[in-house]
């Protein structure tokens, strides 16, 4: 300790010591390499070993804060009281993170549906004639309809008598006058020369047939058949003549025969159409 004489006080400067931080940024050191050419002269087959990475771009960042601290001797007086703050951030640009890793995954099969397969059909009662008969008692009143669909069944006719062939070569005439062959094709009926379909079928066989004699000269006698007036079927010049015809045929169709002479002398040795061998059939 010191003294010192005198009207004068001496002012000591009080010493402060200060902590201060600042603003900078976080320098990353870059390498760069640089991949060199180099020569083989091996005879080979070059393979390489390659790993995928993906690049991306990530931040650095850092928080804190700054302070300052005022120190003094004994003796000294604070005059001035001040705070001290700094708020900094450091931080890295275009810095980038390398990573290399293989990605996999785990592939569980399952179903979480029951497929449900199921179909519909549609049954059509049909009836084949000639139908049981069915007694049953009826109480109420009212009209009681019901429609049959008849089944297929065959039918057939024979020709009755004989009849005069062409007169004109290469002219067609119907046959006519013939019997149902109910007795062979049971329910065949016959309506104005034609043969009536009993029942629908989608493939039907349909056969006419003529047997015949010659007059004073050779003739020759061919068939035709028709369906509702529409010709299905032609055969050729022979004894009997025949033609056939696979078609549908419907409930009531109606199938005629003719025949043709295509000989020369018709129309001075007319034929002779017999019921022998004469018939048509739908089977």
């Amino acid at each position: 300790m010191a003294f010192i004489a005198g009207k004068y006080i001496p002012v000591i400067v009080p010493f402060i010591r200060a902590d201060t931080t600042g603003v900078g940024a976080l320098l990353a050191a870059a390498i760069v390499s640089v991949p060199e050419l180099g020569t083989s002269s091996a005879a080979g087959q070059l393979t390489a070993l390659y790993t995928p990475s993906q690049s991306g771009a990530v931040g650095f960042e850092s928080g804190g804060s700054a302070g300052a601290h005022v120190a003094a001797g004994l003796s000294a007086k604070v005059l001035v009281s001040a705070g001290f703050g700094s708020d900094g951030r450091a931080a890295a640009i275009n810095a980038i993170a390398r990573g290399t890793g293989e990605l996999s995954a785990t592939v569980v099969p399952h179903s979480d549906a029951v497929s449900a397969f199921y179909g519909t059909a549609t049954m059509i009662g049909v009836l084949v004639l000639p139908p049981v008969s069915v007694s049953a008692p009826l109480t109420g009143g009212g009209t009681l309809t019901a429609t049959a669909v008849p089944g297929f069944r065959p039918s057939g006719m024979n020709k009755s008598g004989t009849q005069p062939g062409p007169n004109t070569q290469n002219a067609w005439v119907q046959l006519i006058n013939w019997t149902a062959d109910t007795a062979n094709y049971p329910g065949s009926t016959v309506d104005t020369d034609a043969l009536v379909s009993q029942g629908a079928r989608a493939a039907a066989t349909i056969t006419g047939s003529a047997g015949w004699t010659n007059g004073m000269y050779s003739n020759a006698i061919a068939v035709r058949l028709k369906k509702n007036g529409t010709i299905i079927a032609t055969g050729t010049s022979a004894n009997p003549a025949t033609a056939s015809a696979t078609v549908a045929v419907a409930q009531g169709d109606r199938i005629t025969i003719e025949v043709t002479d295509t000989s020369q002398w018709p129309a001075f040795s007319t034929a002779t159409i017999n019921a022998a061998n004469t018939f048509l059939r739908i089977t």
